[in-house]
This record gives C-alpha cells, structure tokens and sequence, in this order.
C-alpha cells in the first residue's frame, strides 16, 4: 500500500486557526496529480498538534475524498497517551482512513521497549486499521530500535515505517531487516537517495514535493548505479531539506515554499509565526537555485 514518494500533507490555517478545507482540497489534489504514492495528513507538516479528533477526522475525509482512491491516504493520530491516540484513531478510521501513522508516547521523553509495544498493540486492538511505524526521535525524545520494531510487528498489522532517526547507521539496519516485510520509507532528505539505492521502498520527506511531478524521477534513478543526475538530485534535495528544517520554527519555511509555488498552504498554526522578510528571501533564492521556482506556479510543475 505504501511506495514511491509519499507525501506528509499541510493543513492550510487561515491567521485566525481556522482550516480551509478548500485550499486543502487543492493541496492534496495537486499531491495526487503529480504521481505520489500516498498522503499522510496530520503528520508533522500536517501539525497534528493543532488539531482535535473532530478536525481530524474532517481533513482525513477530505483527503479521501479528493483522492478518490487513486492513492492510499493515512492520518497520523498519535497523543501523549494511549487513550487520546485510541480517539483520534477511532476518528481517523471513521472517517475512512486506509492506514494509521503512530509514533511512540512523546514529551516523556523516554519511553521502554515493553511501553512503547504496549501503546501500538492497544491501538490496534481498538482500531484494527494497518500502521505506518512513525520513528522520529527528535520529535519524540524516543528511537524505535530495530528489535523494538520486530516485537511492534507481533502486535499490530504494520505495512510501513517512515525512519526518520538521523542515523544512517540505523536507517541501514532497518533497510536490511524488514526490506522484504514491509515499506521502509526514508525521512531526512539526504538520505533518500543512497537509501533506495540499498532498497528503501520510497520516502516521506519534506521538500521534494516542491520539484513537484518532476520529483518522480527521484525514483526512477533507484538502482540505477551513480550518475551525474543522481548526484544532483541528491544535492538539490540535501540543500532544499536542510533549509526547511533550520529556517525559522517548523513547518512556517515548507508553507511558505508551497505558497511561492503558487500552492495555497495558508500559515501555520499558532504559535508558531510566518516566516519573516529575511527568511523568504533565504528561501526563494535556494528555490529558485535548486530549479523549484524559476516564474512557473506548482500546477505547471505537475504537467
């Protein structure tokens, strides 16, 4: 169900917080018709933070139904605690999400192989939908060990892992362990290019779906051997990523890329503030370097 390049979705806020479900709509449909392999809504870019089980579950219908069952859509749904991740779950799935992305307990800031297995089994037994594995230590404070995600598997359906450790040591060991079981995709950008050379399924990453339908060509360059293309891609990418993850509080730098694009992101959510004069002007010039934006909006992008 999950290959290629799938893509973690904003969720357009207007200044005063409020969603605009049509700008939404826009997003996600031009996602599908560049060629991606999945939406992933309320994820990170998707400030899963912002948003309660009933606004989830209105955006997780809304990318369903845009997407009309050309791609697999998933909701990320995970809280501080089992119970909160259950309800937003049970809404994702109401909702008629196909999958669910579940990271361990955060803000604890540590979490033990056997409590962070409990929270993925209890999930699934009240919410029998397939997994997407989220590891995202630095958003969590926690790293899913490759033997922590073995016993994960014993206790929920888990179709996918976005791996987003950081650690190439890691991320390798994960390819060569559960490759052939399930679709690892690579989270850093710089790692996305050497990691499907050794087999990684795709990626959920933030910033080539800038490249918009171009970027599929991200994939086609998988296995290939070296090229002066693929070292090129593979810095472009490395550039583009690297900026939207140290400019400014995320994700204020990836909105404000999709709005020169001419893709209608809105701002994010409060507290977190628009990017300012001097950080758009950081970002156009590494968008317009890197061949993102050179005058042509995001829907010429796509054809």
């Amino acid at each position: 169900m999950m290959a290629g390049q799938v893509v973690a979705t904003v969720t357009p806020f207007t200044p005063k917080g409020e969603i605009m479900f049509e700008a939404l709509e826009e997003v996600v449909s031009w996602h599908v018709d560049c060629g991606v392999g999945g939406v992933f809504v309320s994820g990170d870019n998707g400030e899963s933070w912002a948003l309660t089980a009933e606004t989830l579950a209105r955006v997780t219908e809304t990318a369903k139904r845009v997407a009309g069952g050309r791609v697999p859509v998933f909701a990320g749904t995970s809280a501080i605690t089992t119970r909160d991740t259950i309800a937003l779950s049970a809404a994702a799935a109401e909702a008629g999400a196909d999958g669910l992305g579940l990271q361990p307990q955060s803000y604890l800031l540590h979490a033990s192989p056997s409590e962070i297995v409990a929270r993925f089994e209890a999930v699934a037994k009240a919410v029998p939908l397939p997994v997407m594995v989220y590891n995202s230590p630095s958003r969590t404070g926690v790293n899913i060990a490759p033997d922590t995600l073995e016993a994960i598997c014993g206790v929920c359906e888990v179709i996918g892992v976005k791996e987003a450790s950081g650690d190439f040591r890691h991320v390798t060991e994960v390819i060569r362990r559960f490759r052939d079981r399930f679709a690892v995709l690579v989270g850093a950008g710089h790692f996305i290019v050497p990691a499907l050379d050794l087999g990684a399924a795709g990626y959920l990453s933030t910033g080539p779906e800038l490249w918009g339908a171009k970027a599929q060509r991200i994939m086609d360059l998988a296995g290939e051997g070296f090229s002066d293309e693929k070292l090129e891609w593979h810095c472009r990418i490395t550039e583009v990523f690297n900026l939207l993850m140290d400019l400014d509080t995320r994700p204020a730098a990836f909105k404000a890329a999709l709005n020169m694009i001419g893709v209608p992101a809105g701002v994010a959510h409060e507290p977190v503030e628009p990017l300012n004069a001097e950080g758009k002007a950081r970002l156009r010039a590494v968008l317009e370097r890197n061949g993102i934006l050179d005058g042509a909006a995001a829907h010429k992008l796509a054809s």
